[in-house]
């Protein structure tokens, strides 16, 4: 028996495929790395513009709503009802890169920020604030 009719693979040929598994492996981390880090891009885009649709909000009702949904459906008190002309906002605009909805704590009057809007980021580990939340 010669060595040509033996089967099996040599240490070369495996070597080869684990380098390419290394490769294709380290590209595809490094493309996670590349969308996550696009996500977070988007979340902050996000976040400055809700501020802009609450100040918008606050300057054409007067006060800042006390539910996110208000910036789309209008808001719940019946005086300000009067006042609504169209949505400000859609409900695209309330979510954040991973496509979790945003977080809306609407603080007493007179405190600084008025609010915090928020998103809890990818795996709900952290607060991703927008801006204007982040002033005191």
């Amino acid at each position: 028996m010669d060595n040509a009719s033996k089967s099996g693979f040599t240490l070369l040929e495996i070597m080869i495929v684990i380098m390419i598994i290394g490769v294709l492996a380290a590209g595809t981390f490094g493309a996670m790395r590349y969308l996550q880090r696009a996500k977070m891009s988007n979340t902050l885009s996000k976040l400055a513009a809700g501020d802009a649709l609450l100040e918008q909000y606050n300057t054409r009702m007067g006060e800042y709503p006390t539910e996110l949904n208000e910036l789309i459906e209008g808001p719940q008190k019946d005086q300000l009802r009067r006042k609504w002309a169209e949505a400000i906002a859609d409900q695209i605009d309330l979510v954040d890169g991973w496509n979790q909805p945003f977080v809306y704590i609407l603080n007493p009057k007179g405190t600084r920020p008025p609010y915090d809007l928020y998103s809890i980021g990818s795996k709900g580990e952290s607060r991703i604030l927008s801006p204007r939340s982040q002033e005191s």
